[in-house]
């Protein structure tokens, strides 16, 4: 087990931070720090940061930028999190929560859909949403 600070690894940690990590997680981090310096000498080689649109793709590519390990556990953590939530949601909620946000229908599609008053499925979906925002703050508190 190595001893890190946060602080000389992360901006926005303004204070002291030490913990203990594993030398193969050392290793993926510091294989992040290459990565990311890969990408900046790439864009600055390619002159992506002012050719966008020449339409040969070399600045795409070099823009595109690959998602870390952390950043890809972070997203998986989040995702898992949100469907936990929505699993604790009733019926209602979680039918309507789906049409509107993963399915894109409108309101009133969705309720003239389920025969009710559009202001229905407005209540509904505001106390879903903040039944959401409530769970993951009180896991993400808990942790």
């Amino acid at each position: 087990m190595i001893t890190v600070n946060l602080k000389d690894l992360y901006y926005w940690c303004k204070e002291d931070v030490f913990v203990e990590i594993t030398e193969e997680m050392l290793e993926a981090m510091k294989a992040a720090d290459r990565q990311e310096s890969a990408y900046k000498r790439r864009t600055y080689y390619h002159r992506a940061h002012y050719t966008l649109d020449m339409g040969d793709g070399i600045a795409n590519e070099c823009v595109t930028k690959p998602e870390t390990p952390e950043e890809i556990y972070i997203k998986e953590e989040t995702t898992q999190e949100i469907e936990d939530a929505i699993e604790n949601l009733t019926e209602a909620q979680k039918r309507r929560l789906r049409q509107r946000y993963f399915e894109g229908m409108k309101i009133k599609q969705i309720a003239d859909m389920e025969g009710v008053n559009h202001s229905t499925i407005c209540y509904s979906l505001r106390a879903s949403l903040k039944s959401l925002k409530k769970q993951t703050q009180i896991k993400r508190f808990r942790e």
